[in-house]
């Protein structure tokens, strides 16, 4: 009777033992990475913004790109041969080599042409380039840094073709560090 006592007890520790390794292998369920998130306001439409990205270069010449696709319309082109989605694009101010450095600081957007765009959603009319914006950045947490925007885009038909009027384009979010 002993014997069959200590085999019990040996039995029920070795699954109380392997029950939590089971549950951590088998049926996690992964945990998204801080960030990655974002919201877009042209002309009173709301854009669910996807997969966001924060990219910088320090140094001399400094850069910073914020990136995400249009989430709602991910295998959808904005305008024939354009993914839709968020990028925007900066000089770093001086002296500036890291995320946390950019703290409540407020920097001019960029707007290159060429095809690029800075905001392009379906459904929006067309590519947005920025006349004139900025992005305003907060704090870094988790591997994640929080940004808003505003502006004012000129609009692009993706066919040489631009608007003579501006609009205003505004959003938030925050944005994973690579």
């Amino acid at each position: 009777m002993a014997y069959a006592q200590r085999l019990t007890n040996a039995l029920v520790g070795s699954v109380l033992v392997t029950l939590p390794l089971i549950a951590a292998c088998g049926g996690a369920t992964p945990v998204e990475k801080p960030g990655s998130r974002a919201t877009v306001a042209i002309e009173g439409t709301t854009y669910a913004v996807s997969d966001v990205k924060f990219a910088y270069h320090p140094g001399e010449q400094g850069s910073f790109r914020i990136e995400g696709h249009d989430a709602s319309h991910v295998d959808q082109d904005c305008v024939p041969g354009v993914r839709g989605g968020l990028a925007l694009h900066g000089v770093l101010p001086p002296g500036v080599n890291s995320p946390v450095e950019l703290g409540d600081k407020e920097v001019p957007v960029e707007f290159s042409g060429g095809g690029d765009h800075n905001l392009c959603f379906a459904g929006a009319k067309g590519m947005l380039g920025v006349e004139k914006g900025t992005v305003k950045f907060g704090r870094v947490y988790g591997g994640a840094i929080a940004f808003t925007f505003s502006g004012e885009f000129k609009r692009y038909n993706g066919e040489g073709g631009e608007s003579e009027f501006t609009v205003h384009a505004s959003g938030s979010g925050t944005a994973a560090i690579e």
